[in-house]
């Protein structure tokens, strides 16, 4: 018998893609603080679970629920809450792990306190606006400030998060996938923050890949991926998705 070679590569995901049977999906893309756009869309959602209420209905947040916008400690403690009907998964984003980094004065923190929108965070939890808050000898009292403001029952929320979720032919992830790696081996970082090998990559994956990370004007369809991230904190536009059976629809 001849030997075997190669490594074994899953096999891509059907077209059309799908859903199972009875199983309704919305994925909603980064938050970014918006809490007056998150609660319309939740009390849609709501509604809409309750009117079939033999199916079962999922909804999926691709992370990025802090910085930038006004409210990242309404977002946090409203989706704490649950969705009524539904169940609720909330995916890491890489503001969040960023968050958590200088938390735990890790050096990823230093982007977050820098690059990351910190100002809007800290504001929602009723954190004084400090013009040295980036400067480093200023981090050791931020981060008492905030341990001080932030419920310890947030913190436990953004440290229980998961970094991907598998339903039907649809992966769901906050950035994105790394190419050539199948998804059950990929690692956390690039799930929360990979970004340039993922958006360029043509190669069908296992599932199809449904993410935000990236901005972009109007909900991105590609052959193996969905960007749902319309830069919410911007443009107050929160996009969502519905998925049902093999059809896709912005909800």
């Amino acid at each position: 018998m001849p030997k075997k070679t190669g490594v074994h590569k899953p096999a891509p995901f059907p077209e059309p893609p799908s859903m199972p049977p009875q199983t309704c999906v919305v994925a909603i893309g980064d938050i970014h603080g918006r809490l007056d756009l998150l609660e319309p869309l939740l009390d849609r959602i709501e509604r809409r679970a309750a009117l079939l209420p033999g199916a079962r209905h999922v909804v999926v947040s691709l992370g990025d629920l802090i910085d930038r916008g006004p409210d990242s400690a309404g977002v946090i403690e409203r989706l704490m809450a649950g969705v009524k009907g539904s169940e609720l998964i909330v995916l890491k984003g890489n503001h969040e792990d960023a968050l958590l980094g200088f938390l735990d004065d890790k050096p990823i923190g230093d982007a977050w306190r820098s690059f990351f929108g910190a100002e809007a965070f800290l504001q929602s939890y009723g954190i004084a606006g400090r013009q040295n808050f980036r400067v480093e000898k200023a981090a050791g009292k931020l981060r008492e400030d905030i341990f001080a403001a932030m419920p310890q029952a947030h913190i436990d929320f953004l440290r229980s998060l998961r970094t991907s979720f598998s339903i039907g032919d649809y992966f769901f992830v906050h950035a994105g996938v790394r190419p050539g790696v199948p998804l059950a081996e990929q690692e956390e970082r690039d799930l929360v923050w990979i970004r340039d090998e993922f958006l360029h990559s043509k190669q069908r994956f296992e599932k199809k890949i449904v993410h935000g990370h990236t901005p972009v004007r109007r909900p991105d369809f590609n052959r193996n991926r969905i960007n749902l991230d319309t830069k919410a904190y911007a443009s107050g536009t929160l996009t969502a998705a519905l998925f049902e059976g093999a059809e896709v629809t912005i909800f």
